[in-house]
């Protein structure tokens, strides 16, 4: 594999990691908030929006990982 394609990917990864992490985290929030009784719609919609993050990050790594492999 490529390196230059190898360290993008490798980037990509970690970027995916901290993301899943960010939003697991945000749901934990957002129960507690929601359970107090805090009204969490702008926290909901941001949660959304990283969700729609995350699965075009993970879609970008699904074709990098292709292109790796036609390289081969």
């Amino acid at each position: 594999m490529d390196l230059d394609l190898r360290n993008e990917l490798e980037e990509l990864l970690d970027d995916i990691r901290k993301r899943q992490r960010h939003i697991e985290d945000q749901v934990f929030l957002i129960s507690v908030l929601d359970r107090d009784g805090h009204n969490t719609l702008e926290q909901q919609a941001k949660l959304k929006h990283e969700r729609k993050q995350l699965a075009l990050q993970m879609e970008m790594q699904t074709k990098l990982l292709h292109k790796a492999k036609l390289q081969h």
